[in-house]
Order: C-alpha cells, then structure tokens, then sequence
C-alpha cells in the first residue's frame, strides 16, 4: 500500500504503490450514506450518517437484496429461504439461502484406480484421485504393492533373499521370489542332523534336506534275559508305512499312507547253548531265545513200585527218586487191569489195580429175569456162582401171583415159581354158568364145573322174554323204515321245486346316445350367414369402384 499523507493530513492513500501524485481524499467533497440514497457534503474527518432507509444492497447469493436497515459494514448472510438443489442434482429442499445443500446419497462411480468406488456424499462427478494402498501381491508372492492404488500391473519386488543349504553354511543371493524355483547351493560339510537312534553318531554323508538315510550300522544293545549283544542292525526310528483307516467298496478313495518313526525291539538271540532235558536222557545245543530246560518227549520209563511196569509219562523232572532208574513221587501210578483168573462162571474183571495178593470176591451185580419174566433181579455175582440149583431157584424167584393163566381161564395163585403151574382141577375160583338166552345165571365152583360138566336149560320164562324182544326189534326196524321213506319223499320235493323256479330275465343293454357338437347342430345356420356376408362385400367394392 501507498500509504502516502493525503492533502487533508488526516487520511493516507490506500491505493497499491504508484508513481506520481496521490489522488484526492476519498472521504472529501460529496459523499452518500452507506446504502448511496442520501448524499451531504462533510469534512472527511466526519462519518456520514445512516439515512433510515432500507438498505437494498445485493448479498453475496447475488439473487437477493439486504433487508436490513441502511448500515455500515458489510451485509450479513442472506437468510431468505429457497428451493436449492444438492451438489449431486440428485435431491432438493427448501433451505436458507447462505447455506449449501448436500445430501446423503454415496457416489457410486469408480475412482481413476477403477477397483475403489468414490463413496463421497453428494458428489458433483468430479471424484478425486484414489489415495488408498495398492495392496496386491508382488509377483515374489511374499509382499504387497505399497505404492497408492493404480491401474495395469505393479512394478517387481525390489527385496531380495538368500537362498541356503541345510546347514545354512553355504548360501546364494537372488531376488525375492525366486528363492522358492532355485536351487540351492551344493554344501560340502558333513551332515549335522543328530542321529534318531540310539548310536552316538550316525555313518558320515554330507549336507543335505529331507531325511537323513536309515542307519546302517550293528544294534550292539545287550539283550534283556542273556547277556549277548545283538548283531543285526539298527532297528531303531526305523520309517514306516501307516495306513489311515480301510475301505469298505473299491470305488472309494484310497486312504492316506503317512510314514512314522517306530523302534523296533531286538530279534531272539540266536546263540547255541547246551540243555540237558527234564528227565537228563540226552543233552543238546539249542538258540539262546529258547534255552530252557524242557521234555525231550520220551517216555519216562522208571520202574514203577508195583514192579511189573514203567512209566508212561512223558520226559519230566524227577523228584524223590531212590535211584536213576526208580520212579519218583511225581510219577505216574501204575493203573494196569489185574491178569489174574476169575472164579467159575465169573466173567468180571478184577476192580483193582495190578497188585500182587489174590483178588477179593468179585461184587458186581449180575441181572436177570424171575421165573414168571415180569419182574427184574440183582443177585451178587460171587453169591451166584457159589450157590446151587436149589438156592439159585430161591434167588431167582419174585415175590408176586404168578402171572400164567390155567386151562379154565383164571390166573395161577402160586408165588413166582419155576416149572409149569398146577392143573385147572385144583381151581377154586367161582365160575358163572349161563342158559343158551343167557337169562338164567348161576355160580359154581371151578373145578366143579369142569369135572361135572354143570349145564343150564332155559324155561318158559326164557322163551316169553325171547318173543318180547324178538318184537319189539320188528317194531323199531319198521318205523325206522317209514322214517327213511318220509325223509327221501321230501327231499325229491325239494329237488323238483328247484327245477321248477323260472329263470332270470337277460339284462338289457344300455345304450349311450351321443350329443351333436355345436357345430353339427349349426353348420347350416353359420354357412348362411357366412354367404351373406360375402354377398355385402362384393357389393360394397362394386359400389365403391
């Protein structure tokens, strides 16, 4: 600014930094009132004064004009409502006019990246420049693109790594990403893997990945129950296959087979050692896993007690023994049938064992039949042999009635006896006689009956009830004979009333009539019309020409 002392010393230019003389005092001569309505002609070291009136200036909308009083200063804001439109065009509202309408509504247009939507509020089409990360994945597939988000493809991986061998004493620099296709470099160190077994260090190899070979070299452990060494090789966290779980039908997918360290436990120590058997009949060299003392599978044979046989059981230990060829306790008992000669007429073995003293009387019970064969008997075999006829009848008898019948028909009285039973002329039993109409009955004794030969004759009573019966069976034959005619008369009645029945009428048929269609029953009518239609048209085209 100027700021050069005006003519009337009491102001200074205002104007920007001129050459020449400074204008006049703006505040002197004629002057109007802040709104420019009234005008007065005042020193300039004194304010004009407000007319009063409105001051009708135009606002900053510059559609409006101040309502306010003439004032000094600026305007305020324009207060006035009206219908504004937001910045999008999309919405409107009635709103004071100093304010800037913006609505809700997100933009929906992609950014200049074209992958991130705008999503400003009321956006005016004008969507600024996407400031987020890219974030994709580098072509190394280990880092994402830092750079802000933008089209086409990202620029490469600017890292590298090293790329190193088992041990990690040897290794290669390349760019991030290839580490996974390179191959790493060949290192010619010893393997440092400790061993998994139970040796102190394993076969030396060089570096390398994966797993290390199976060991190779001798067990060497002590076995448990012997004190030899074991001189297969190692079997310990030795690699094998474990199937997980079975299939049920062949179309189903095989089941995963994973490979898992085990240990093994060491094979039977195949030492020869020298075994004498449990009965010490021969001695033999047999592997050390199998080393005990065992039957060799003869037979014992030690002279039993008895002194006629041996032992029959098979090679075992010995206890209590007099001498190597006597049996001990533990050996087997001689359990030979006796040999010896039975008594006459006894053909029962002996119950005992082989024993040297005479056997005792044989008690097996022999069975048979009594005289009469009803009833059976035990009898003591050694009582049997020794008795005689007469006691041997004695033994075999029973103590019931002989069961045998006589001539004269009734059972023999005597006890079970043998032989043949007594005659029919010592029968006591009573015996009923009967006449020829077997109406006159009487008792006498058997053998009478059998010596006199007793006889009845019939009397005029037998004769009056032979005719009463004689009639009285004519009688029931005869009604039984009227009876069947009757019976046979109404079932022929029967029979002719069933052949006389009329028959059933045939059944008549129905006959289904058929309704004509529509057009069966209006053909005429519509073919009619259908003429006369064509008969107006021919003659409205006539007319028309």
């Amino acid at each position: 600014v100027c700021g050069t002392v005006l003519q009337c010393a009491s102001h200074t230019c205002e104007e920007i930094c001129h050459s020449g003389k400074c204008g006049p005092c703006p505040r002197s001569g004629e002057r109007t009132c802040p709104c420019g309505k009234a005008k007065a002609n005042l020193p300039c070291t004194e304010d004009i004064p407000t007319c009063g009136d409105t001051c009708e200036k135009e606002l900053e909308c510059k559609i409006h004009m101040c309502s306010e009083r003439c004032h000094t200063g600026p305007c305020g804001q324009c207060r006035q409502l009206c219908m504004k439109k937001c910045r999008c065009g999309q919405r409107s509202k009635e709103i004071p006019c100093y304010k800037e309408y913006l609505c809700e509504t997100k933009c929906t247009r992609m950014k200049d990246c074209g992958k991130h939507q705008c999503r400003r509020k009321c956006c005016d089409k004008n969507c600024p420049s996407c400031e987020q990360e890219c974030g994709k994945t580098l072509g190394c597939r280990n880092h994402k693109c830092s750079s802000r988000c933008h089209t086409g493809p990202c620029y490469p991986c600017p890292l590298t790594v090293p790329v190193t061998c088992n041990c990690g004493a040897t290794k290669v620099i390349v760019p991030c990403g290839r580490d996974k296709v390179t191959r790493p470099p060949r290192c010619k160190l010893p393997c440092k893997i400790p061993p998994d077994c139970h040796h102190p260090t394993r076969i030396e190899h060089r570096c390398h990945f994966n797993r290390c070979p199976p060991c190779r070299q001798v067990c060497g452990k002590n076995h448990e129950k012997c004190s030899h060494t074991c001189p297969a090789i190692c079997h310990s966290a030795v690699l094998t296959k474990v199937q997980q779980g079975k299939t049920k039908f062949p179309w189903e997918a095989r089941p995963e087979v994973k490979l898992e360290q085990k240990n093994f436990e060491c094979p039977p120590c195949l030492v020869p050692v020298p075994v004498t058997c449990l009965g010490e009949h021969e001695t033999v060299n047999i592997p050390c896993w199998t080393a005990r003392v065992q039957s060799c599978g003869r037979e014992c044979k030690r002279l039993l007690p008895c002194g006629n046989h041996t032992c029959s059981l098979e090679c075992h230990k010995v206890t209590q023994a007099i001498s190597s060829d006597q049996a001990g306790t533990n050996c087997s008992q001689c359990e030979e049938p006796c040999e010896k000669a039975r008594a006459k007429g006894c053909s029962h073995p002996c119950v005992l064992a082989c024993h040297p003293d005479e056997c005792p009387s044989c008690k097996q019970m022999i069975r048979m039949r009594c005289h009469c064969q009803l009833v059976v008997q035990y009898v003591e075999c050694y009582k049997w042999t020794r008795a005689g006829q007469r006691e041997k009848d004695h033994l075999k008898a029973c103590p019931s009635q002989c069961p045998k019948m006589l001539k004269c028909g009734h059972q023999c009285t005597a006890i079970c006896h043998p032989g043949s039973c007594p005659g029919a002329e010592t029968c006591t039993k009573k015996m009923t006689v009967k006449c020829p109409c077997k109406f006159i009955k009487k008792e006498f004794p058997c053998h009478e009956v059998i010596k006199k030969k007793i006889v009845l004759q019939c009397d005029e009573v037998c004769k009056m009830t032979r005719e009463k019966q004689r009639q009285s069976k004519d009688d029931k034959d005869k009604q039984k004979q009227e009876e069947d005619l009757k019976r046979q008369q109404e079932e022929l009645e029967e029979f002719e009333r069933k052949l006389k029945k009329p028959k059933r009428k045939p059944r008549k048929q129905r006959v289904v009539e058929e309704e004509p269609s529509f057009i069966q029953r209006f053909w005429k009518v519509g073919l009619s019309i259908l003429v006369l239609l064509v008969a107006i048209i021919t003659y409205l085209i006539i007319y028309a020409m």
